[in-house]
């Protein structure tokens, strides 16, 4: 094995990433029960799969004919260190885990498994034992110009495939970070007015009261489902502000001036915010609707098990509104 060359590494490299993909299809289709599109890229090729094989063969290789076991030991320990590392780097990236062993048992950080690892020791020897006679001999039955011409065709719509599917991903963290800011400004603008609520004379705490139920009702339709319901949200909402301002305003000849004023201005200050916050998703839902053409719609789809230590809720809301 130590004999093959670049072109040849690369083809092997290529054959394994797709038969990467053959199996993780297979098997996580009929784990859930519905044919899915798994990987980060949208071709038929998973990368790390051809890369875990090119590691196991070289660590596993000067154990080859002379001890299977320390062969299969060697090639899980080096493929579980490149997942770890491919794991990390992708949640940094991208603020997600494309995959997520957290409930699963021994499990380090979630990238991780003795499971997976299990299953890398498995794949050594398959790879070794089983695949290597074969393979050997389809890379040395293949002409040297068409095996350069297979390399550069299949690795040219790989470099393609991930440049889209890498842009498509760091969209997703966009929208991801647009949603939770959105969150969090609704939030701290609710738990001022209800400071507010707290402030103002009896004569005016009922009309305050409406008014913050009202918010507060609008919040919480805009956080349990958005994308599904942003249209007829929108629609009133308006309308509703412009109402609550003019109400609001009304209220300062029967406060105490100067705090009256202060009071009633913060909360026209607020109310325009919550529009300002309304609009901001509007524009990122359309953002979204552009994203849908550029995979994000597959993105999702093709990761049913893809989870967010940063932007949980919102991850969530957006596997919903995709099903």
């Amino acid at each position: 094995m130590s004999q093959y060359l670049l072109r040849e590494w690369v083809f092997i490299f290529c054959f394994y990433s797709v038969v990467g993909y053959i199996w993780e299809t297979v098997y996580c289709s009929l784990k859930e029960g519905k044919l899915l599109n798994r990987g980060f890229m949208k071709g038929p090729f998973l990368p790390i799969y051809g890369f875990g094989v090119c590691i196991m063969m070289i660590a596993a290789g000067p154990f080859n004919g002379k001890n299977v076991l320390f062969e299969c030991i060697s090639g899980m320990v080096c493929a579980t260190v490149l997942e770890y590392v491919t794991g990390e780097l992708m949640h940094h990236l991208f603020k997600v885990r494309y995959w997520d062993y957290s409930k699963e048992k021994f499990n380090l950080n979630g990238h991780i498994c003795l499971g997976a690892s299990l299953g890398w020791f498995v794949a050594t020897f398959v790879v070794n034992e089983l695949f290597r006679g074969p393979v050997d001999t389809l890379v040395h039955s293949i002409s040297a110009f068409h095996m350069y011409l297979i390399d550069n065709i299949v690795m040219g719509i790989a470099i393609v495939d991930f440049a889209i599917s890498f842009k498509a991903a760091m969209d997703l963290r966009i929208i991801l970070v647009k949603m939770e800011e959105a969150r969090h400004e609704l939030k701290l603008m609710q738990k001022r007015l209800d400071v507010l609520v707290a402030v103002v004379s009896d004569e005016t705490k009922q009309t305050y009261k409406d008014f913050t139920e009202g918010i507060s009702e609008k919040y919480d339709e805009f956080t349990d489902s958005v994308s599904e319901h942003f249209d007829h949200f929108e629609a009133g909402i308006g309308r509703r502000l412009d109402y609550l301002k003019d109400n609001a305003k009304a209220l300062g000849d029967k406060m105490i001036p100067d705090s009256g004023k202060k009071v009633v201005d913060e909360i026209v200050n607020l109310t325009e915010r919550y529009t300002n916050a309304i609009k901001e998703h509007a524009s990122f839902d359309h953002l979204k609707s552009k994203i849908k053409k550029l995979y994000i719609m597959s993105v999702i789809r093709s990761n049913p098990s893809m989870t967010s230590d940063e932007y949980k809720e919102a991850l969530e809301e957006l596997k919903s509104s995709h099903k």
